[in-house]
């Protein structure tokens, strides 16, 4: 019993370590500049080139420079939901547990309708000792995969990001 135990707590921290690096769904190298600049706010071409680099610093787990380019990008478009969401993933990355709520508030506030954010709040709530407020996060997620209905865009997401908060909730106490 003590080694399954072992053995499931080993996985969750791989999965929830293997979703914290992760550029969030829909903002990869191929769409990430698109996105920065045809989101709802206008930023500039220099400023969605240095958006860009932020995301290629995170895709190769380059985490302080990235963290950098987010800081300096975010200094001039402070509630781009997109940018507050890559500097909470950099943020989780880096253990900075505190900071990346920060940044994923913003972005859930934003953004409500993207899983994602969402997700990442509720692991980093977890993180920081609050698995009431991530089981709150975890109900919206769930309402949103019940009206999609598995028809929607992030329909696949939706039920990943659920999982990502079951992965990082701690083991049920025997």
């Amino acid at each position: 019993m003590k080694r399954s135990a072992l053995i499931f707590a080993a996985a969750t921290l791989v999965f929830t370590s293997a979703a914290v690096a992760q550029v969030p769904r829909g903002l990869e190298r191929s769409g990430a500049a698109a996105e920065a600049s045809s989101s709802s706010q206008t930023v500039s071409v220099m400023s969605a080139r240095r958006y860009q680099d932020g995301v290629d610093a995170l895709q190769a787990k380059n985490f302080a420079v990235a963290e950098g380019i987010f800081d300096e990008f975010l200094r001039t478009n402070p509630t781009h939901a997109d940018a507050n969401l890559m500097m909470g993933t950099v943020k989780m990355s880096l253990s900075k547990w505190d900071d990346a709520k920060k940044y994923l508030e913003i972005a859930v506030k934003k953004a409500p309708k993207n899983p994602d954010p969402k997700a990442r709040l509720g692991v980093t709530l977890i993180k920081l000792g609050d698995t009431a407020g991530a089981m709150k996060l975890r109900d919206e997620l769930v309402k949103m995969d019940k009206a999609c209905k598995g028809t929607c865009r992030s329909a696949q997401y939706i039920t990943a990001d659920i999982a990502m908060i079951d992965g990082a909730m701690p083991p049920k106490q025997p």
